[in-house]
């Protein structure tokens, strides 16, 4: 950073080493026309060089003082100790700048912070009628008055409002991810079966049949909760883009170890993604080809996952083909 410094100072000061050469030069010149080879002229010119480094030498001080806490100094404390009048103008329009974009910054994050907090509030509203409609089905289920099959669909509608609504409140909760990460040893085939479990519903409605592959329990360092999201997310998306038009469609979970890392695969025989799509399934708000068939389709379910495996270190691959199907690769560091 001192060569640079140094080669800007030269830079800004060459105008006057120029002109004080040149002016040098002239009086030599002229002094050697009146008095040709009187050498007395190199007296003068030596201490006027020697004058000039060190007026060189007092500009470079004084440029460098500035110029290097101009460059050390952050938002939260500006101190840059002007020492000519040039550097006081400067150091005040920056304190002036400073100020003016810290309130608009502190305006900004207090504006979203609320946003932030009305639209969690009004999501975690929206789970009453959800929870409503849920006893509702469980009553005419219980009474058996009412066609089986609409009760299945009303319910296959409220579970998928449901997960929309918790991943909205999960993307929310993201943000807050580092106050809220506790890693640790996580058995990986218990949680995967925890996930099928609770989407059992899902799997009997979609006729997709889960299978797991694991000859035996594999632990992993992740955070539990947030991994849970992570597989709750993906299982979904397997289970949503299998579709239900074709029965006995298998969605195979499998764990092996690779290197020092434990994987798990999520492979369905859905309808899989084309080539194309595939380079941009991460990016937010993408949906692609399969956006325009699922109506459901919302371009943030791999979004997430993806943010989610990253802030907690692990790999996330997936390869497809269309017509076959998709696979998820989750690669976890093995426990130490």
């Amino acid at each position: 950073m001192n060569k640079v410094l140094l080669g800007n100072f030269f830079k800004d000061k060459k105008s006057i080493i120029l002109m004080y050469l040149i002016n040098a030069a002239i009086l030599i010149i002229f002094f050697n026309m009146i008095h040709p080879g009187n050498l007395e002229i190199l007296y003068p010119i030596s201490i006027s060089l020697f004058l000039l480094a060190i007026l060189i030498v007092m500009e470079w001080s004084k440029y460098y003082k500035f110029n290097h806490h101009l460059h050390q100094t952050n938002h939260d404390r500006l101190d840059l100790q002007p020492v000519t009048n040039e550097q006081a103008e400067v150091s005040k329009l920056v304190h002036t700048l400073n100020k003016k974009y810290v309130r608009e910054i502190n305006e900004l994050k207090s504006t979203h912070e609320e946003n932030v907090q009305f639209l969690y509030q009004w999501m975690h509203n929206l789970k009453t009628p959800i929870s409503v409609i849920e006893l509702i089905i469980q009553k005419y289920s219980a009474q058996q008055t009412f066609p089986v099959e609409v009760l299945k669909n009303i319910k296959a509608e409220n579970d998928s409002m449901f997960a929309s609504i918790e991943q909205v409140l999960n993307m929310i909760r993201f943000e807050n991810i580092a106050m809220d990460f506790e890693p640790r040893a996580v058995p990986l085939v218990a949680s995967v079966k925890t996930v099928i479990n609770e989407k059992k519903s899902q799997f009997i409605y979609n006729h997709v049949y889960p299978l797991v592959n694991a000859g035996q329990e594999y632990s992993i360092i992740t955070d539990k909760k947030w991994n849970q999201f992570l597989l709750d997310q993906l299982i979904s998306n397997a289970i949503k883009y299998t579709g239900k038009e074709a029965s006995n469609k298998k969605l195979v979970m499998t764990i092996f170890q690779e290197k020092e890392y434990t994987c798990l695969s999520i492979k369905d025989e859905g309808v899989g993604i084309p080539a194309y799509d595939l380079p941009r399934v991460f990016d937010p708000f993408f949906t692609g080809e399969n956006g325009r068939k699922f109506r459901n389709s919302t371009g943030i379910g791999l979004y997430i996952c993806k943010k989610i495996a990253d802030r907690l270190g692990h790999r996330l691959e997936i390869t497809s083909e269309v017509g076959k199907g998709t696979e998820v690769t989750i690669k976890y560091l093995a426990k130490l």
